[in-house]
């Protein structure tokens, strides 16, 4: 299995340029996960393939993650009976998302970091067209062998790009992960997890090309996202698999000006 992510992961690193996922907190681990998502995000529809893989150097202490979706489809459309009737169709260019590539480690049983970097998407996606780099400490308790909890602070810093550079933000991640009927030799059975995560601008952008009495864009925004997965994990040709279903939410001006769904199918290797 090691040898396998060994080569999985640097292909992914290069090739799979998501939309940031929301992973629940748990130890480093290996594993990968597959996923097609639909999304309504902005009056955009979205159809995109998620795949999030994670290598663990040392078991439970140091692990390498990346985050990569190709979007295959996006299409807004708009209807109105307002004194006219009125169809609009508009047909996005397909492409690569956002990738975000990182490490994880767990020096001791409940205290980690997380630090990532995110890189720009391709044709696949009109936000978030910064690099950013993320850092994240966490905290992991296990509270039975079937429940655990984890909590996490995070700060984000842009890179400017075009001589606009994007306010710092900070932020509160908090995760549930609950096992029904589990079998931890087989690593089987039900797996229901919550993830949410609050965010805020705690500083405006600039836009340096104009004046400096001009630059701040008036743009300290916040707003919250959050995940639910439900996933039944079986023992399949010697490796535990999984298929699930999760639904994710978000609100609030950091996302968007409109609230936004996200519904996809999964399948998980571990």
């Amino acid at each position: 299995m090691s040898k396998v992510f060994g080569c999985i992961l640097p292909f992914l690193c290069v090739a799979a340029l998501a939309t940031e996922n929301l992973h629940p907190i748990l130890p480093p681990t290996t594993g990968i996960a597959v996923q097609g998502a639909f999304e309504l995000d902005e009056d955009v529809y979205s159809l995109d393939m998620d795949v999030a893989a994670e290598y663990a150097i040392i078991p439970r202490y140091l692990s390498l993650y990346v985050d990569g979706a190709f979007r295959f489809l996006g299409v807004s459309y708009e209807y109105s009976t307002e004194g006219y009737l009125h169809n609009y169709c508009n047909l996005h260019v397909n492409g690569f998302n956002e990738t975000y590539a990182g490490i994880r480690v767990l020096p001791v049983s409940f205290l980690g970091l997380n630090a990532g970097w995110r890189f720009p998407p391709g044709e696949g996606s009109q936000k978030n067209r910064f690099h950013r780099l993320n850092i994240e400490p966490f905290s992991y308790l296990q509270f039975s062998r079937t429940l655990s909890l984890g909590t996490a602070f995070r700060y984000n810093a842009f890179l400017e790009d075009k001589n606009y550079k994007p306010g710092d933000e900070i932020g509160f991640k908090a995760s549930l992960v609950w096992k029904l009927g589990w079998n931890d030799t087989l690593h089987t059975g039900w797996q229901l997890s919550e993830v949410f995560l609050y965010q805020a601008r705690i500083e405006e952008s600039e836009n340096r090309n104009l004046a400096r009495a001009y630059r701040k864009m008036d743009d300290k925004y916040h707003g919250y996202k959050m995940k639910f997965d439900v996933t039944r994990f079986f023992r399949m040709f010697g490796r535990s698999v999984g298929f699930g279903i999760n639904y994710e939410i978000h609100d609030g001006t950091i996302f968007g000006f409109e609230a936004g769904h996200r519904i996809a199918i999964e399948t998980k290797l571990y």
